[in-house]
């Protein structure tokens, strides 16, 4: 197996457990926001202080990394799309010009998809911690 099939087999395997992660934690973040939506439509359900401070900033988070969950979603379909037109305009053999351009084009899909991937696990990393901590504080007689 020379070096090029390696590869194309483990950037194929890369993309797809991109594509999984990202799927993973939109559907995680949408549970997540569902489930506190409901909670806050409970009567029992009563913050105070500091626990509305973690309680808010983590849905907010939460929310966010839902946003950027879809942003990486939008940008690898654009790479994706970008790519077919690349190949569809190398086998016209056209100028070079314009494959040079949709090959900029690809790049800056490329690193945007990585810059909203790596800021949905941030914000969703940091906005469950809050929501722990919420919960613990919230929930701390049952708890511990």
């Amino acid at each position: 197996m020379d070096n090029n099939e390696r590869f194309i087999r483990w950037h194929a395997v890369l993309r797809d457990q991109l594509t999984f992660l990202n799927s993973l934690l939109l559907t995680i973040s949408v549970g997540i926001i569902g489930y506190v939506f409901s909670l806050l439509n409970s009567q029992d359900f009563n913050l105070i202080c500091c626990q509305k401070v973690f309680f808010t900033f983590g849905i907010i988070l939460i929310f966010i990394s839902f946003l950027m969950g879809l942003l990486t979603a939008i940008s690898r379909l654009l790479d994706f799309r970008t790519t077919v037109k690349k190949i569809r305009e190398e086998t016209k053999s056209s100028d070079q010009g314009d494959l040079k351009e949709l090959k900029e084009l690809m790049d800056l899909y490329g690193k945007t998809t990585w810059i909203f991937f790596y800021s949905q696990i941030i914000t969703f990393g940091i906005g469950t911690i809050n929501l722990i901590i919420a919960f613990c504080w919230i929930y701390k007689d049952k708890l511990f």
